[in-house]
């Protein structure tokens, strides 16, 4: 029996007293995997100042069986230390000293419970200790954690052996003297964690695991000088016998991009294409702006003026880092074999190894950014929109430098694996995909251009129901030649050419199959919403009258001012609705009728309308036509043409101060019948080296965009009204100039 403590609480107060499997919860069950037991107590070492640490294992890698040591070469501890702060669960010891005892590193651990990640390995646990201060002494204690398991037992009624003894296994020719490059010399110091009583089997794949964290936990780019790791393993799995490194692959990369973010948002960054040799640079701002609800992420080429309202626009919070991405085609890896050999399938296993963008704190890994499975930035589904043109996560490799110091609203999760959810954690997702995003189009155009310009060229030209041109094998027939190879290349030229319109054709129709399927949901929302909205619009007004007429009488309702302020929010809200409905109606799927006799300005009158909330919010000035122009239209792609032009100047105007904010429409009947229509916005403009990619599908300068937007605009004006649409020079005023030319059904 545990006998009774006298207690220091005043009667009627009770002490918090936890059971003792509590512990089971801090250390087994909160870390997820051994592979994460161990970095965890690799980063201990780390904390004591070690430079070398070993891992290693037994000969018998069986559940219930054999052992891991982990030995490190660190200050190590006395007895005192064991008692105080080892021993002491979560204690303040590393959060009260950020730097290592030695000053020259920073304390990975905070939350004093890593050490408690052996209990995930093993049933029992050895500690040897030695300081440099024990001349000829180790402190020994033993830890057997299946007396967690007790569920009758509290925490306070767990008892650990724990006595110095005379040194036997901390000594001049300890075993990690074969793995050090330094001499060591008595009196010797460190720290050995023997986990005896393995509590699951060690499987060849728990060690590539193992091997591919640890060769992950630094920074591969930057490998730390002073602190090596080294792995041990039986004959069986010699293969796995190494010091820690990162793959040869990591040099021979397509794609290199280097840069950094600065506090105030300022970043710059490089893109180099190594194929072509010279950087691209980019430099700016990055700030938040609230817009339909949420924070946007913004750039500027200055920092912009505060305008006073921080409740529309702060500054990223994420905090200053650095990072450095490296991408490969995987397609194309011969390159990569003529240096490091083995075959193209050995190279592509590599990478899927080394795969992952892994953020780095204060020189070691945060867990599980970059881990095989964990997309945190979610670029397999961006890729899925436009797989030629994204990069996948198995194609990138890379790291992002944070500090505790620097980066405090990056903080880990309880579990130590992640970071929370917070705005700062938002911001810093938001700034990777505009710097993948800009990488993207920079390979893009690079890829376009080494086909050949002509061929591009050819092919925006040509409409989408444009046939291929057999004027030439006519011709040649007409003629009678006799040139039988001649005229088999022409044909099979024909041949190309109409495969390639096809080609394309499929493409344009798998865009449009999936925007038909939201057409037809589109209506469904609309004919099952419209009454329900009707009904609440009706009632919320008869009950806001109502709430108002008391009023006037001066009712002795007290909650009337409540009530009527209630009903005045739901017809705000109704009225909000109706316009999402009326936005959404020109996009349903319902079948278009033949063109109509309209006159274009009052549809530039009704698209602006529907965004006149947006418009008002935003502070944009707009100019529209007073001319009465009549034409043929289908009024739905008019108005997905304008909406699509429109939305874009919104989202860029807001980079722009508030007193340049404008939208201007000019429209003009040509001699020729033709219609020209230019489009211009006075903000930021597009960038020269863009001026040949805006049209594609899938281009967008935004971080979270879809780039269909003027891609759609353009083949709607080619495909159905025979026309054009280019991207003028701004002149003085700035911003973009859109001249649209229709040339059918006007």
């Amino acid at each position: 029996m545990i006998k009774k403590r006298e207690s220091k609480y005043d009667d009627g107060a009770i002490p918090l007293r936890p059971k003792a499997r509590i512990l089971k919860t801090l250390g087994e069950e909160l870390i997820s995997s051994e592979t994460v037991a161990l970095i965890e107590l690799v980063k201990n070492a780390y904390d004591a100042d070690a430079q070398n640490v070993l891992i290693s294992f037994s000969s018998d890698l069986k559940e219930g069986a054999g052992a891991v040591e982990v030995m490190d070469d660190g200050h190590g501890m006395d007895m005192d230390t064991i008692r105080n702060s080892w021993m002491v669960i979560a204690t303040s010891t590393k959060k009260g000293s950020k730097k290592s005892k030695s000053g020259r590193r920073r304390m990975l651990g905070e939350k004093g419970i890593g050490r408690f990640a052996s209990a995930r390995i093993a049933k029992e646990l050895e500690l040897i200790t030695r300081t440099r201060d024990q001349a000829d002494t180790e402190s020994y204690a033993v830890f057997d954690w299946t007396q967690f398991d007790d569920d009758e037992l509290f925490l306070d009624e767990i008892l650990f052996l724990a006595d110095q003894q005379k040194a036997t296994e901390i000594v001049s020719d300890w075993r990690l003297k074969d793995f050090s490059e330094k001499r060591y010399r008595n009196p010797n110091h460190g720290t050995i964690l023997r986990m005896n009583r393995l509590k699951n089997t060690w499987e060849k794949q728990d060690l590539e695991n193992l091997q591919r964290g640890l060769s992950r936990l630094m920074s591969p780019f930057y490998p730390t000088n002073n602190f090596s790791i080294f792995l041990e393993l039986p004959d069986t799995h010699g293969e796995f016998n190494s010091r820690i490194a990162p793959p040869e692959i990591i040099k021979y990369p397509h794609y290199v991009v280097m840069g950094e973010v600065q506090t105030n948002g300022e970043y710059s960054f490089s893109v180099k294409i190594e194929e072509e040799g010279q950087p691209s640079y980019f430099e700016g701002f990055f700030y938040n702006i609230f817009s339909k609800g949420a924070w946007e992420l913004y750039t500027n080429s200055e920092k912009p003026a505060p305008h006073g309202n921080s409740e529309s626009e702060k500054d990223v919070e994420c905090g200053p880092f650095s990072f450095e991405l490296r991408m490969w085609d995987r397609d194309e890896l011969e390159n990569v074999n003529q240096k490091v050999g083995g075959g193209i399938r050995s190279i592509r296993k590599d990478l899927d190894a080394i795969a992952g963008i892994n953020i780095y704190r204060d020189g070691f890994r945060v867990l599980p950014y970059g881990e095989p499975d964990n997309d945190w930035l979610r670029l397999d589904m961006r890729r899925v929109q436009a797989p030629t043109r994204r990069f996948s996560n198995n194609q990138i490799t890379g790291y992002i430098a944070i500090t505790a110091d620097k980066n405090p609203g990056l903080h880990d999760l309880s579990n130590r694996e992640g970071l929370d959810n917070t705005s700062a954690y938002t911001d810093l997702q938001n700034i990777m995909k505009f710097v993948l995003n800009e990488t993207e189009n920079l390979k893009h155009a690079f890829k376009r251009t080494s086909l050949g310009p002509n061929t591009e060229k050819q092919d925006q030209q040509r409409g989408l129901f444009d046939s291929p041109d057999f004027s030439n094998i006519a011709e040649a027939i007409n003629r009678g030649d006799v040139d039988k190879k001649a005229t088999l290349s022409l044909i099979n030229k024909a041949e190309t050419d109409w495969k390639d319109q096809i080609k394309k054709f499929q493409n344009v129709l798998s865009r449009y199959h999936a925007l038909a399927t939201l057409g037809g949901i589109v209506d469904k929302i609309l004919h099952d919403g419209r009454q329900p909205l009707a009904k609440i619009q009706t009632e919320a007004g008869l009950g806001r009258e109502l709430a108002e007429e008391l009023l006037e009488t001066k009712s002795e309702f007290a909650e009337l001012n409540r009530f009527e302020t209630s009903y005045k929010k739901i017809v705000g809200q109704a009225s909000v609705l109706r316009d999402v409905f009326r936005r959404a109606e020109p996009f349903g799927g319902r079948k278009r009728g033949r063109p109509k006799k309209y006159y274009i300005e009052d549809l530039f009158k009704d698209v602006f309308m529907i965004y006149e909330k947006e418009l008002l919010e935003a502070s944009v000035e707009v100019e529209l036509p007073d001319t009465e122009t009549l034409v043929s239209i289908d009024k739905t792609e008019l108005t997905e043409i304008f909406t699509n032009l429109l939305t874009n100047s919104l989202y860029w105007l807001r980079s722009v101060s508030e007193d340049r904010r404008n939208i201007r429409i000019l429209v003009e009947r040509k001699k020729s019948g033709s219609l020209e229509i230019n489009f211009s916005d006075t903000g930021p403009g597009i960038d020269a080296k863009y001026r040949d990619q805006i049209f594609e599908p899938y281009f967008t300068r935004k971080p979270d965009g879809h780039g269909l937007g003027l891609c759609l605009v353009g083949e709607i004006v080619r495909d159905y009204y025979g026309g054009s649409v280019e991207l003028l020079d701004s002149g003085k005023a700035g911003g973009a100039v859109f001249r649209i030319i229709l040339n059918k059904r006007v």
